[in-house]
């Protein structure tokens, strides 16, 4: 599959942010995953609109690398 292919190939782009968290957490219910409270809180700031996907990951790195 060429670059060009893959992109086209993109099945649900969220609207916003909270759309967008939504869909994960049920994606990971549905593998039979949880989030601890620090992911759930991380995600909730998401949704809220307080942080964007790349500050999450950020926050994340951060708490993980004390």
């Amino acid at each position: 599959m060429t670059v060009p292919q893959y992109d086209q190939d993109i099945l649900w782009e969220p609207l916003d942010p909270r759309e967008a968290v939504e869909d994960t957490l049920a994606s990971l219910r549905v593998d039979g995953l949880e989030l601890d409270e620090f992911g759930l809180a991380i995600m909730q700031r998401i949704a809220d609109g307080e942080v964007d996907h790349d500050e999450a990951i950020a926050e994340i790195l951060a708490c993980y690398r004390k």
